[in-house]
């Protein structure tokens, strides 16, 4: 296999969620797309956690060749399919692929490759740690080995709208310090799509799955049937660098089930449910 190279440079939430937004023209005639943000919710410490108040964030679907990079797509994992008078939205590109999900974990015999960095130890698989996602995970001793490399593949994906995370064991608990801060986890689809760096020393409680925590890499229109998702092993990876498992699943939609309703700062307020 031919290693890939360095490209240039949540749990389930509240069935209803309230949300008042001020909204921010960008441009006329830019794709009908406006600037949000979150101010006020009936579960205002449940935002709180998840979406700074003052950061601006777009809540509308994007086109497959503009991949949304906000606060709001990575923390909710959502498109807002909100469309009225007050807040536009354009289509999705694909219908939703309801119900789809799979994992790939490191001891699949098919979907996961190591590649160790030249004069470099090599990755150790090691079980019988508390946390793991089955029973073993993949590490690797990275300031000998930089550019060594972890690559979780999913085949037969259909066209459409996607969020993945990445699993992390709790085992990092009883070595603080020894894993990276900031490891590249390099996201592909027919080419490079994005790169999303992840603490893996403190992983982001955004999905509560069969018991598990995982942490959001963003959600992704993907087109090709391929997906890639590479953890590449830099100075910034730790001394050790962990690869378990990574979920692929249909992203979350939002339906309105309010009106907009407009209020006299030039805000909006609506009522949306999470699927």
């Amino acid at each position: 296999m031919t290693p890939f190279r360095r490209p240039r440079t949540g749990r389930r939430g509240s069935t209803y969620l309230e949300v008042q937004v001020a909204m921010v023209l960008l441009s006329i005639g830019i794709s009908g797309l406006y600037s949000l943000s979150v101010i006020q919710s009936r579960q205002t410490a449940r935002l709180g956690q998840m979406l700074p108040a003052d950061e601006i964030a777009s809540i509308n679907p994007v086109t497959g060749s503009s991949p949304s990079e906000t606060a709001w797509m990575k923390k909710f994992g959502v498109y807002a399919d909100i469309a009225s008078n007050a807040v536009a939205a354009p289509v999705p590109n694909y219908p939703l692929n309801e119900g789809f999900l799979e994992i790939r974990d490191n001891e699949d015999s098919s979907g996961f490759y190591t590649y160790r960095g030249y004069g470099g130890d090599d990755w150790e698989e090691y079980g019988g740690h508390p946390g793991d996602h089955q029973s073993t995970v993949h590490e690797i001793q990275t300031p000998t080995s930089v550019g060594s490399y972890a690559l979780f593949s999913f085949y037969g994906v259909p066209p459409g709208d996607y969020e993945l995370f990445t699993f992390v064991p709790e085992k990092k608990k009883n070595y603080p310090g020894q894993f990276g801060s900031a490891v590249p986890h390099y996201i592909y689809n027919a080419g490079w799509a994005a790169t999303v760096h992840v603490d893996q020393r403190s992983i982001d409680h955004d999905l509560d799955h069969s018991g598990k925590w995982w942490e959001s890499l963003g959600v992704y229109t993907f087109s090709n049937s391929t997906v890639h998702v590479l953890l590449y092993g830099w100075p910034r990876s730790g001394d050790w660098l962990i690869a378990d498992a990574v979920m692929l699943r249909c992203r979350r939609s939002v339906e309105m089930v309010t009106p907009v309703s407009t209020t006299t700062g030039g805000g909006a307020t609506v009522t949306v449910e999470l699927d």
